[in-house]
């Protein structure tokens, strides 16, 4: 006999057969007044030859005169026990599929080992690496490394499993996916892995940026170069990608309103102004920070008083709910004198500017750069 187990939302699915087997005059009271709702639930049957796991939708209709409700199965997963082979359903990613549907999929096969492991390391799963999971070919996190690494683009790369193992087991990495980039535009991936551990959380932005620019470049970053040999090749990197840039480069006006600055500061109107202000203050504030001033999310300010030239960056915290510095540096990222950066802050964090700044912005959240003083680079 087949037996079906709701796992997620079983007590609203309950209820959901209660309604249907109600009277047809109580089936349309409880419709029309909103009693019925829509809700998700998942199960999993199993049966003599298979198991299956599915995770539903259902939305209430009335039609007929009787109570009813359409089911749209999105996810799921089949298990084959004659063949011992397993498949997620609709070629959905691990991602897509609800956490909750996993992890009754590891309960029941007893893969107990993949919830000890860091979640930078959980995160690194796919279908194929479950499907090997559950047929029993890879039963400990040391496996679940060496089959990971089997996958683009590492699989090229003379990776050290028991070093990738050992650097994100640390939980105060974000997940190894973040670092790809960092990975796999690194003239040694060894050597990047021991930058990244050396890291941690404080990842220095201005090191993300390189490698950003060596990504677009099709170059190689080596992770043991000196900060004095990656603000050179940083630099480099930015005047070759604006002369790449320029010549594809379509006008864009950031439609601002009207602003009144304090003496010395200029809004940088459109991208050209950008492209301009990098260029001349060989800095990455056009290549690396474009789409965040299009999408109003950070905001460039051209600054020239008593002989000094400066580019002031003002991002948006979403967190806080207010505009903040972020960085003001002279040509080449050089040190300008703190009376301009405080006389910027101080205009920051003006009720005037902070009111400007709410007009401008998506209150949507987004990651933001922290307030920290780095380089443009």
């Amino acid at each position: 006999m087949d037996k079906i187990e709701v796992f997620v939302n079983g007590a609203t699915y309950e209820k959901s057969l209660e309604y249907m087997n109600d009277s047809l005059e109580m089936q349309r009271f409880n419709f029309y007044k909103q009693k019925v709702y829509a809700f998700q639930y998942a199960t999993r049957k199993e049966t003599d030859t298979h198991v299956y796991w599915s995770f539903t939708d259902c939305k209430p209709r009335f039609e007929n005169n009787r109570l009813f409700y359409s089911r749209n199965n999105k996810y799921g997963a089949t298990y084959d026990r004659a063949k011992n082979d397993f498949k997620l359903w609709f070629g959905r990613s691990i991602q897509e599929t609800p956490p909750s549907l996993i992890y009754d999929i590891l309960t029941y096969f007893k893969i107990d080992w993949y919830s000890q492991m860091s979640s930078s390391l959980q995160t690194l799963m796919n279908p194929t690496m479950l499907k090997k999971m559950v047929k029993g070919k890879i039963t400990n996190p040391r496996d679940f490394v060496k089959a990971y690494l089997k996958t683009s683009p590492y699989r090229k790369m003379d990776v050290s499993p028991e070093l990738f193992y050992k650097v994100f087991s640390d939980t105060n990495l974000n997940s190894a996916k973040y670092y790809r980039r960092i990975l796999e535009y690194s003239t040694n991936i060894n050597q990047a892995l021991e930058f990244i551990s050396g890291c941690g959380y404080n990842f220095p932005h201005n090191v993300s940026d390189l490698y950003d620019q060596a990504a677009v470049l099709n170059r190689k970053v080596n992770p043991k170069w000196s900060e004095a040999r990656k603000k050179e090749v940083h630099a480099q990197w930015t005047r070759e990608i604006m002369e790449i840039e320029v010549k594809s480069i379509e006008a864009f006006d950031y439609q601002y309103p009207p602003i009144d600055l304090p003496k010395g500061f200029q809004l940088i109107q459109n991208n050209y102004e950008l492209f301009e202000e990098g260029t001349i203050m060989k800095h990455c504030v056009y290549t690396n920070y474009e789409f965040k001033i299009r999408n109003k999310k950070y905001f460039a300010f051209r600054f020239e008083k008593d002989g000094v030239r400066a580019t002031l960056g003002v991002e948006i915290d979403y967190y806080k709910d207010k505009a903040v510095f972020n960085q003001m540096y002279g040509i080449g990222n050089s040190r300008i004198a703190d009376e301009h950066i405080e006389r910027a802050k101080e205009f920051i964090n003006s009720d005037y500017f902070q009111d400007w700044c709410k007009g401008q912005v998506n209150k949507v959240p987004q990651e933001s750069l922290p307030a920290d003083d780095f380089l443009w680079l």
